[in-house]
């Protein structure tokens, strides 16, 4: 072959000049679709706008794109009377035999439920994707440690004592109802989804504190065997006891946080540690120099100290499932709108001794 340097004549180095440009320009546009379609989108969903959407037949936008991106993730189909709404910000584990002795890196607790929830404000582990059910192996009783005196002296063996803390799937459900004059006349949006969220945080305080283990409830703290008490009869340095208690079941210090309820804290916020000495038992949103909160779900005269991040909420899924009824004939009637929220979870307290509860407080 012969390589030839004259160049073409100008009509034809015109029309290679022009395709050669138009080749240019298509391959670019292409590669710019491309991406574009690679670059990461974050649709975010509103709970309250998906939930008028479904009840007025209108799920669409970026909330039908994140629904249905759930659902392709938990391996279900698309259900646009029944989606799937995700969890955010979890850590994702599915149950097998020794996989719950591995280290888990979990993060803070779920954000959907933090603002809802003073469990989950006071460091509760919380999770998802769970699948079978679950059973967390602890040590009851540890190895003997021994110092050696010479280099001939032999370590004694022993062997730690086991046990399991299991948790099975239980199912805790709402409905809402809500008119279309409501919908059409107020800000329904954030009235619908305020009221499932914290339908869903209170549900879940009222498990961790008070669950009766029984009739479908998780087991909560105050019926957990193993969990200290200490007499709420005119409680003041019984705070500081509490806290000692606590802190004697070998948990991390800075994580101790009390939980009462406010009548408790408004007790408290006038009583003082010692006559006359000028401080109150309840101050700044401290007790005995700890983070303290309050809930209505606590029970009355009722307060708990420890640490919260030994209390495990497990969540069977990446999501609860939302429901609106189109079926009622009399809400048809009188254009009433009802939305169900399903949520299957468990709670486990996994150190009992770290929890230390005062009742009656006087």
């Amino acid at each position: 072959m012969v390589n030839r340097s004259e160049r073409l004549p100008e009509n034809l180095q015109n029309i290679v000049d022009t395709l050669t440009q138009c080749h240019e320009s298509q391959m670019f546009s292409w590669l710019d679709r491309q991406e574009e379609l690679r670059r990461p989108k974050n649709p975010k969903l509103s709970l309250s706008r998906a939930v008028l959407g479904l009840a007025h037949g209108k799920l669409d936008g970026q909330d039908r794109e994140v629904l249905e991106e759930t659902a392709r993730r938990n391996g279900k189909p698309f259900d646009a009377l029944r989606p799937l709404i995700a969890f955010r910000d979890l850590v994702v584990a599915v149950g097998s035999a020794g996989g719950y002795l591995r280290p888990t890196d979990v993060r803070e607790a779920v954000d959907i439920l933090r603002p809802w929830s003073v469990t989950t404000k006071a460091g509760m582990l919380v999770e998802s994707g769970l699948v079978g059910d679950v059973a967390f192996p602890k040590v009851t009783q540890k190895t003997t440690p021994a110092w050696l005196s010479n280099e001939a002296q032999q370590v004694t063996p022993s062997t730690p004592t086991l046990s399991q803390v299991a948790m099975t799937p239980k199912t805790v459900g709402d409905v809402v109802v809500f008119s279309r004059q409501l919908s059409r006349q107020t800000n329904a949006d954030r009235f619908v989804g305020r009221e499932l969220l914290r339908t869903i945080g209170s549900a879940i305080d009222q498990a961790v504190f008070n669950g009766s283990g029984a009739s479908g409830q998780p087991l909560g703290i105050l019926n957990t065997s193993g969990v200290q008490t200490q007499s709420g009869t005119t409680l003041n340095a019984g705070t500081a006891t509490m806290k000692r208690k606590t802190a004697e079941a070998n948990v991390n210090d800075e994580q101790i946080a009390f939980i009462s309820t406010p009548a408790v804290r408004e007790t408290l916020e006038g009583r003082e540690r010692a006559t006359g000495g000028g401080r109150f038992v309840w101050h700044e949103d401290l007790v005995a120099d700890r983070r303290a909160y309050v809930s209505t779900d606590v029970p009355t005269a009722t307060m708990i100290s420890g640490d919260w991040s030994l209390i495990y909420l497990g969540i069977w899924g990446d999501a609860f499932a939302l429901e609106i009824n189109p079926f009622d004939p009399n809400a048809f009637k009188t254009g009433t709108i009802q939305a169900r929220i399903l949520m299957t979870c468990d709670v486990a307290v996994l150190h009992p001794s770290a929890f230390v509860a005062a009742t009656a407080i006087t």
